[in-house]
């Protein structure tokens, strides 16, 4: 499903983020939201991979965040990708692959 197509209004830690990226990713790359308790939002999001897989590539601003259930605001991240996560890319062409049980 594409970010700007998400019906749901929150995005969970395990997310993943893939889109067409270029140097110093690959062609295409994942990022994935994670936890991140040292931050004003407590999320950030990493590379998953190819080369760059682990690094952490952006700390989420608090405006990011929906406090109440712990999660990021999916219109945000949305209306915020090409100004916050990656400028080359538009939301329109992130695929929103989310984590599943097992």
């Amino acid at each position: 499903m594409k970010l700007t197509e998400y019906q749901k209004s929150d995005l969970w830690h395990g997310t993943i983020f893939r889109f067409p990226a270029g140097y110093p990713f690959e062609s295409s790359v994942d990022f994935m939201l994670m936890d991140y308790p040292h931050s004003e939002s407590g999320f950030a999001l990493y590379c998953v991979s190819g080369y760059h897989a682990g690094s952490l590539e952006l700390v989420l601003p608090k405006e990011a965040a929906n406090p109440v259930n712990c999660s990021i605001s999916s219109q945000w991240m949305a209306e915020n990708w090409s100004k916050w996560v990656y400028a080359e890319c538009m939301a329109a062409d992130v695929e929103i692959v989310e984590k599943t049980a097992y």
